[in-house]
């Protein structure tokens, strides 16, 4: 029989979708912290043809709720790159992610990037990158008062849900856990010039300031910044503008 740890590698993405015509390439989304893929459930629709959204799952949440979550986007990536690469199946591919998912992306990105298969781009969306200091303390780290509140300064959870005990009872410890990952990643390593970087950014993001988005640029060769109207949650907000964006970067290779 194989074992649980055999059986979770398998569900890091849902089934193979139609894409209405001739697949051509694979749009990996990476989820925010405490989310899990059903977060682009509607991107399905409304990319290019010949576009599949994969939404990745990761463990602690949705159908892998009964694993423990990773703290660590190095570990996190050592365990994905090769189901990403496998899940690609020679087609071409971006990674995309958001906030939390736009780091793991990163480190995906550096570990494929000298891979058989490199993906095309990869788009970071809501996010400091690794290694910029933080100037706010680590949010991982404060008591459960002071860490709810600042989940609801960022806004994308009801403020019912963060007055609801049983909610934050079964939710709280998969939130601490991605934080800390977020928030201990640090590498300097860059893209290397055949892997575009796209960072994406929110113009009233308090957790990625435009400012320090821009600092996206001295990770890569071929690095653009594109700043949205909108919050930390921009691209469920402008997501007509983000996947015109990220269906030209699968279609352009």
């Amino acid at each position: 029989m194989p074992s649980v740890n055999v059986i979770s590698e398998n569900l890091w993405f849902p089934s193979e979708r139609s894409v209405g015509g001739p697949l051509g390439a694979r749009l990996f989304c990476l989820p925010h912290g405490g989310a899990d893929g059903s977060v682009f459930g509607s991107w399905h629709s409304m990319v290019s043809p010949g576009i599949e959204v994969v939404p990745v799952q990761l463990p602690g949440r949705g159908i892998r709720m009964t694993e423990s979550p990773e703290t660590s986007i190095v570990r996190l990536g050592e365990r994905l790159a090769g189901p990403i690469a496998d899940r690609a199946d020679g087609l071409p591919y971006v990674l995309f992610g958001h906030s939390m998912g736009a780091l793991l992306a990163y480190e995906l990105g550096l570990a494929l990037q000298d891979g058989p298969r490199p993906p095309a781009a990869v788009v970071v969306s809501g996010s400091v990158p690794p290694h910029v200091s933080r100037s706010t303390p680590a949010m991982h780290l404060l008591p459960d008062e002071e860490f709810r509140s600042c989940l609801g300064a960022l806004g994308g959870i009801p403020p019912e849900l963060l007055a609801e005990e049983e909610w934050l009872e079964l939710f709280l410890p998969v939130l601490r856990a991605d934080f800390e990952a977020a928030e201990t990643y640090r590498t300097r390593n860059t893209l290397s010039p055949g892997v575009r970087l796209i960072a994406l950014g929110g113009a009233d993001d308090p957790a990625a300031p435009p400012a320090e988005v821009e600092r996206w640029r001295e990770l890569g060769t071929d690095v653009t910044v594109r700043i949205f109207a909108g919050d930390h949650f921009f691209p469920f907000e402008s997501t007509d503008q983000v996947l015109a964006l990220v269906s030209a970067l699968c279609r352009a290779r």
